[in-house]
């Protein structure tokens, strides 16, 4: 399940363009005015799986209608859209009671009012699907390189993308259900008519606290297992999800 929160900027707000850091800030207060020991719980441990810990939740980029790059920074000069997924009810129970009853969602100094909260519908989830990026895609793994192992973060074009993603949603899978699904294929695979219209120009680099992460921003299609679709689409695809990648939209 998601919630969208329509937030009111008045005369334009301007933040770092590396803003994720802010909005899971915003969503860790919000649990933490609801329910402490939850939000200590989910910071510090989250839910296990094979040796894994996962926050299981997302978000999305901040989107408006008016937004321009100013430098190392962003501005926008519209209402603000943002998306927040999780398939827990503990953690989005907890993240609306507070957002609800304050009608304010801070990020960095801005204080806004909030327009409107909203529970989008759930698609009907099937073994082949289109979907469309949010916020970045990002998959990594440890590999080798001059001797040294070190994150390598997979392109559109890597041949271990798929697997990489399905063994990951396999583990979010395990830590929201405590087991495998009886169906465990996947296949993912980025739009090659977006990335060659894009000239290859699909991917992103954020600086998340000082660590630089790269992600791919295209539409993808995937087929397989309709529960692992279903968990991609409520946690996120790939990994660093609550630090606001990989969410998705049909």
């Amino acid at each position: 399940m998601r919630i969208q929160i329509l937030a009111d900027v008045d005369n334009g707000i301007t933040i770092p363009i590396n803003y994720n850091h802010l909005l899971v800030g915003a969503i860790y207060r919000f649990l933490s005015e609801s329910n402490p020991e939850y939000a200590t719980f989910l910071h510090n441990e989250g839910y296990h799986a094979d040796k894994k810990r996962f926050k299981l939740f997302t978000f999305s980029q901040l989107m408006a209608e008016r937004r321009r790059i100013l430098g190392t920074e962003i501005q926008f000069g519209s209402t603000l859209t943002w998306f927040v997924s999780s398939p827990i009810e503990q953690f989005l129970s907890h993240f609306a009671d507070t957002l609800l009853t304050e009608g304010r969602l801070c990020i960095g100094q801005h204080r806004l009012r909030i327009r409107d909260v909203k529970v989008p519908r759930v698609p009907r989830f099937r073994t082949e699907m289109t979907f469309r990026c949010l916020s970045p895609i990002v998959m990594s793994a440890i590999r080798e390189n001059n001797g040294q192992r070190r994150t390598h973060y997979c392109l559109p074009d890597d041949p271990d993308l798929s697997e990489l993603i399905r063994q990951n949603l396999l583990r979010k899978h395990q830590a929201i259900h405590g087991r495998t699904p009886q169906n465990d294929t996947l296949f993912f695979h980025f739009d090659d008519r977006y990335i060659h219209r894009k000239q290859g120009r699909v991917t992103r680099l954020v600086d998340f606290k000082g660590i630089k992460v790269r992600g791919t921003l295209c539409p993808f299609r995937v087929s397989g297992s309709v529960t692992l679709i279903q968990v991609g689409y409520e946690c996120g695809f790939g990994d660093k999800n609550s630090a606001g990648f990989g969410m998705v939209e049909v």
